[in-house]
This record gives structure tokens, C-alpha cells and sequence, in this order.
């Protein structure tokens, strides 16, 4: 590298800071979130004022990008410079139209409750540290909701819902954290605490009152057609647009309702029996086995040498989901460890265990650790999906890269994962197996068309509900959950299927351009080696000019 491109790579990469320091300081949470503690005891500024100095700032960090001459910059640095355009495009895109902070309360009801548990998710070095800085977040929340109360205005009545809801969850975590910790506190932290706790819960019970006295009716939260596009395009770098999508999802919505109705006639019959109930069999047992079957695959994985797993790679630490997400999680979910965080441990969420069993609990969930129905779940969310995906990503050496989520690789990723698990031997039902695999399928088939019809007012709330009934039947409320979660993320619905696809190409590909020296667990390693970036950014660097995103 010459001097002069040695210069230009200094200036790009200060610029990368400025730009990363800023998008930080303006989401403290988020900050927390990735393992960022110079933010911690900050909430988030979302006033009027703010909003318009930060959107003048992104403007400026997006000239000063612009002005950057790529030519001289390293593959590596080119992929870094369309990441933080990405990162920018987002932020001026959400601050121009205004819409996550005018119409969604959610953004301003999990900060609140997100900035309490971000802190206790990531490392702290001792108790004491860990309340101040939570007592400084619960110091602003009323002035934080007061702003909220200031910007949103006609708040559709579904995330108005899910909002009291979140409240009043939140209201009783905060409780439990300060009970949790009241008697470690010296008396003076203990005080603080105590009083900034009941502000903040007041403004917080406040706020969901304030909720239920605005929500509008007939008011929807989406992105439009404009919108949905222009985020796939400039932030997800993905080259279709929201019709394409929904060619998609019904085009897979219905060859995998064909295919599994034909394995179903090659399927034995299941003449597995209900074995004998333990007269000690509770809770415990439950728990035991899902530690188990997360080690097992975490052995099983390294075993069938599909994808290395690095010695750095952490703990799964599997939690019930916490209430204040149960309106909108349903099912299973991951909280990566952070790539800036001293912890290096995942929290895997799943649904609560009951205390006591009843007699058809002990035998649900008896059948459930014989029959091994928490392992496809622990396939996407552990491994190798998430948690070995994401904590490969937090190593890689550019910040720029560790801080950047892709949800089309992540979640394209997670699904791949299940199908080729599917096909490993893992399961004693290879049959089964696939067809399971292709149920998740159908299933992140039809949450495309819901994700595109919401975002583009096809449908409404109770549209998406009795289309995804009739499409996967079943449990009705559950899909209430799910579609909730989906209105107010926008896209991410899409990123399952959408991503494996993308994946399967770029396999196909390397296929291609390896010839015969093509390896699998090469090429899973190589591909988890550049981060959760966009998979067009990987196609450019395992495939060489022939994937190019300069086009």
C-alpha cells in the first residue's frame, strides 16, 4: 500500500469511528446492547431539538463518506464503507420520515425497560457499578416519557396494546431488579435507587394510561411500498423489491405444501408410546434436559465437522422469556453475547415451565424430552445457528463489521442450519425430519406475505391473523404474538427465507468455483468468517469480481 492510500485508509478508518460513536451515543440502549459501556448510564435524547441536530450530523458523517475515494481503500475497507453507509441510510431514513419516532410507542416503552435489562445482560464489575448506572437510566425515564408523549401522535391501537402491556411487565422486572439487589447496596446507593425506581415507575404507568386514552383505531404503522423498498435496498442491500417478495413467499407457501403432503405418504406411522411417568418428575427434569440437548448438539456439530466452533465461543445460557417481551415472543429467541462485552455467553429464551405439574403437564413435557422436541428449536437458536453464527461474528477484527447485524444473513443462516441438520443423521426420523424442516419452511413462507402486505396496507391487523390460521392452523394466538412483532419490525419477518435462499445460491456458486476441492465445512467457515453482513458482500468476497457490489 502506497503512502497516499495509506492516508486515505487512516482517514476512513477515524471517519468509521466518528460515525459508530455517533449512532451509539444517539441509542445508549443499543450501545449496552452490543457491549458498549461508555454510554450506560445514558437514555436516549428524542426530543424535537435532538432529532433534528442528529439528522443534520448523519447528513454531514454521510458526505464526508461519500467524498471517501474507495479506489484506494482494501477489499475489506470497501465492505466496511458500504456498512456504514447502511448504518447511515437507516438513521437519516427513520429521522426523515419520522415514523419509528412519531407513530410506534414501542420504540419509547422498550428504551425504558431495555435500559434496565441491557445492563443486567452485560458485564458489570461489581453489583454496586451495575446500580448506579442503573439508577442513572431509571433517573430519566420520566423526562425520557414526557418527550414520548411530546413526538407520538394517532399511535396505532395494536402497538398502543402491546405497549401497556410491556409496561406493566416492566414496571414488575424493575421491582424484582431493586429487590434483587437492596440488601448488597450500601444505604446511600440503596436510596438513590430506590427513589429514581419509583419515578420511573410512575412515569411508566403514566405513560400506559396516556396509551390507552390515545390510541388510534383505524391508525396502521407501516413502511409503505416506497419505504419497504428503499430500506431493502440501501440498508439490506437486497436486489428485490417488495412484489418480488411476495412472488416468493407464495411460490414457497405452495411447493412446500405439495412436498409435505408427499413425504406424509412415506412417513410411518410413529409408534412411539408414552413412557412411564417418574413419581419425582417436575420441573427440574425439564430444565436438565434442555442444558443436554444444547451441549449435545454443540458436540454433535464439531462431531459431523459441518462448520468449526471455535475455542472463543461461549456458554448458552437458557432463560424463560421475560415477561415484558411474552406479548410479541412466543416461541424461542436469542440474546447474543455482545461483541464489545467481556461476557462472551448467549441467553436463549424459551417459554416458562409451570412451578407445579399437573398431571397433563408432567405428561407433556415428559413427552417432550423423550421425543426431543426442544432439539429443532435449539438447532436455529444455538447450534449452529445462532449463538455459534453470531459469536463467530463478534471475533471478526473490524468494529465496523462486529457492530453490524444483517438479519437476511443471521436468521438465512438459522434456517439453512435447520434443513442441513434435517439431512446430518441428527434425528432417529430422517423423514420426519424433513418434513419438520420443510413446516419451518412454510411457515417463514407465509410470514413474507404477511411482512409485505402489512408494510405495503394490503393488510390490516385482523387480515394477517385469519390469513396465517388458515395458512398453518393451529394456535391462533400465537400468531396474534407473532404479528405484533411483525408490525412493528418491519422486513425482519422477510430475512428467514429470503436469507437461505441467498445462502443456497452462494453455495451453489462456490460450488462452481471450487470444482472439485469443494468442501462444506470450508465453505460454512469461510462464509461465517466475514460477519453478519449482507450476503451480497460475501458473494464479492468468496466469489471474487464475479459477486461484485460495485455494479
Amino acid at each position: 500500500m502506497g503512502l497516499l492510500s495509506l492516508v486515505l485508509a487512516q482517514d476512513f478508518h477515524v471517519l468509521s469511528n466518528d460515525i459508530l460513536q455517533e449512532i451509539w451515543s444517539f441509542h445508549p440502549v443499543t450501545a449496552t446492547h452490543l457491549g458498549i459501556h461508555k454510554y450506560d448510564g445514558q437514555m436516549p435524547d428524542y426530543s424535537e431539538k435532538s432529532l433534528g441536530q442528529r439528522l443534520e450530523r448523519f447528513r454531514r458523517l454521510s458526505k464526508q463518506l461519500d467524498d471517501i475515494d474507495t479506489t484506494a481503500l482494501s477489499e475489506d475497507d470497501v465492505v466496511d464503507h458500504y456498512l456504514l453507509r447502511a448504518l447511515l441510510n437507516d438513521e437519516i431514513y427513520d429521522l426523515q420520515s419520522g415514523i419509528v419516532y412519531k407513530k410506534n410507542p414501542l420504540l419509547y416503552v422498550q428504551s425504558c425497560i431495555n435500559g434496565v435489562y441491557t445492563i443486567m445482560t452485560r458485564h458489570a464489575p461489581s453489583p454496586e457499578m451495575r446500580m448506579r448506572v442503573v439508577t442513572a437510566r431509571l433517573k430519566q425515564i420520566p423526562v425520557f416519557l414526557e418527550t414520548a408523549q411530546e413526538n407520538v401522535t394517532d399511535p396505532p391501537i395494536i402497538l398502543c396494546e402491546v405497549g401497556v402491556d410491556q409496561l406493566n411487565e416492566g414496571e414488575k422486572f424493575i421491582e424484582a431488579v431493586f429487590e434483587s439487589y437492596k440488601d448488597s447496596l450500601p444505604d446511600a446507593t440503596r436510596n438513590e435507587l430506590q427513589q429514581a425506581k419509583i419515578a420511573a415507575v410512575a412515569a411508566m404507568m403514566h405513560f400506559a394510561y396516556w396509551l390507552e386514552m390515545n390510541q388510534d383505531a383505524d391508525a396502521r404503522y407501516l413502511l409503505g411500498e416506497d419505504g419497504y423498498n428503499y430500506k431493502l435496498h440501501n440498508i439490506h442491500f437486497v436486489d428485490l423489491d417488495a412484489d418480488s417478495l411476495l412472488i416468493i413467499g407464495e411460490y414457497y407457501l405452495a411447493i412446500t405444501s405439495e412436498m409435505i403432503d408427499s413425504l406424509y405418504l412415506l412417513l410411518t406411522p410413529s409408534r412411539r408410546q408414552m413412557v412411564e411417568l417418574p413419581a419425582d418428575f417436575g420441573r427440574d427434569d425439564v430444565i436438565d434436559y434442555r442444558e443436554e440437548e444444547v451441549e449435545y448438539l454443540r458436540n454433535f456439530v464439531a462431531t459431523v465437522d459441518y462448520v468449526t466452533v471455535p475455542d472463543g465461543v461461549g456458554d448458552v445460557e437458557i432463560v424463560e422469556t421475560p415477561r415484558f417481551l411474552r406479548s410479541i415472543i412466543p416461541g424461542m429467541a436469542m440474546i447474543p453475547p455482545g461483541p464489545f462485552d467481556q461476557r462472551s455467553n448467549s441467553y436463549f429464551f424459551v417459554s416458562p415451565i409451570p412451578v407445579k405439574f399437573s398431571k397433563a403437564d408432567a405428561e407433556y413435557y415428559c413427552n417432550y424430552i423423550s421425543n426431543r422436541w426442544f432439539r429443532e428449536g435449539a438447532v436455529h437458536e444455538a447450534y449452529p445457528g445462532h449463538h455459534l453464527q453470531l459469536s463467530i461474528s463478534n471475533q471478526h477484527p473490524s468494529v465496523v463489521r462486529r457492530t453490524f447485524r444483517n438479519n437476511f444473513l443471521i436468521e438465512g443462516w438459522a434456517l439453512y442450519c435447520e434443513e442441513m441438520m434435517a439431512k446430518s443423521g441428527l434425528y432417529d426420523d430422517t423423514i420426519g425430519a424433513m418434513i419438520n424442516a420443510l413446516e419451518y419452511v412454510k411457515y417463514r413462507a407465509v410470514r413474507i406475505i404477511v411482512d409485505v402486505k402489512l408494510q405495503t396496507g394490503i393488510y390490516g391487523y385482523e387480515d394477517a391473523l385469519q390469513f396465517m390460521t388458515t395458512a398453518l392452523g393451529g394456535n391462533e394466538s400465537y400468531y396474534a404474538r407473532e404479528i405484533k412483532r411483525y408490525i412493528s419490525n418491519p422486513i425482519q419477518p422477510s430475512s428467514y427465507l429470503t436469507g437461505k435462499i441467498q445462502l443456497l445460491e452462494l453455495k451453489e456458486a462456490y460450488k462452481e468455483l471450487k470444482g472439485e476441492d469443494f468442501d462444506l465445512k470450508d465453505f460454512h467457515d469461510e462464509l461465517l468468517s466475514h460477519g453478519s453482513i449482507p450476503i451480497k458482500f460475501i458473494r464479492r468476497l468468496m466469489l471474487g469480481q464475479g459477486g461484485s457490489i460495485i455494479q
